[in-house]
């Protein structure tokens, strides 16, 4: 249970310290501007809504039975805080195909079938931006962390596999372009993170001596699946 706990705490422990880092940086650059001449703008950070898509980059994992890559879209709403932060709700879909695995089956036709099959990503989190209120040439850079849920809503197959309903931790990083009216435009890296989990008879041999995993302590495996989005923002109660 050890695995459970390591991808979190580095990732929330990486996105602490370049935020340390940055902060401190963003602010002093501001000095030595004139105020009409400064690149830095102040930003009212509200409320929000976007309409996002882009490409959900799924990791293979040890048993072969992850989701392919494949395109994803979805909304996000943000709520600011005060200050430079900003609390956000997001949720995402990817329709995809994933092999299907009999464990008694020889290799060579142990896969069956590769039916579509679509992940559900819902979250929620923090936004913090890094050049505080203020924009630097109408862009505002920020990271942010969250936890959520993973779900493909599927029973098990006939394997015996079932991806389930899970939790998932995420962290990442944005840019927005925020000019003074209108819509908005932001680009985001998140990296998903969540486990798999796998049947006792995935370990078992077939009639080749092989089977699907061989180390029975690989039961539960953690992948990072790294997700690009672009989407377009639109102001609420401005």
């Amino acid at each position: 249970m050890r695995s459970m706990h390591v991808f979190p705490v580095r990732s929330g422990a990486a996105v602490a310290a370049a935020l340390a880092f940055l902060l401190p940086v963003a602010g002093s650059a501001q000095v030595g501007y004139l105020p009409e001449k400064s690149p830095y703008e102040d930003f009212k950070i509200g409320q929000s809504a976007t309409l996002l898509g882009g490409w959900l980059a799924v990791r293979p994992d040890p048993a072969n039975v992850a989701p392919a890559p494949s395109w994803l879209a979805g909304v996000r709403y943000d709520i600011g805080v005060g200050g430079p932060a900003s609390l956000f709700a997001r949720y995402v879909f990817s329709p995809s195909e994933r092999n299907v695995l009999v464990p008694t089956n020889p290799r060579a036709t142990r896969v069956v079938a590769t039916p579509g099959t679509t992940t559900h990503l819902i979250d929620a989190g923090l936004d913090v931006s890094l050049t505080g209120r203020k924009t630097w040439r109408h862009l505002m850079p920020s990271v942010n962390v969250g936890a959520g849920l993973a779900s493909d809503f599927a029973r098990a197959d006939t394997g015996g596999y079932q991806f389930g309903t899970k939790f998932a931790f995420n962290y990442g990083f944005s840019l927005r372009y925020l000019p003074r009216r209108g819509p908005q435009l932001r680009l985001d890296a998140v990296n998903y993170l969540w486990q798999y989990q796998y049947p006792d008879r995935y370990f078992v041999k077939a009639a080749d001596t092989t089977s699907i995993l061989t180390d029975t302590r690989r039961r539960e495996a953690w992948r990072a699946n790294w997700a690009l989005t672009a989407g377009v923002t639109f102001p609420l109660f401005r």
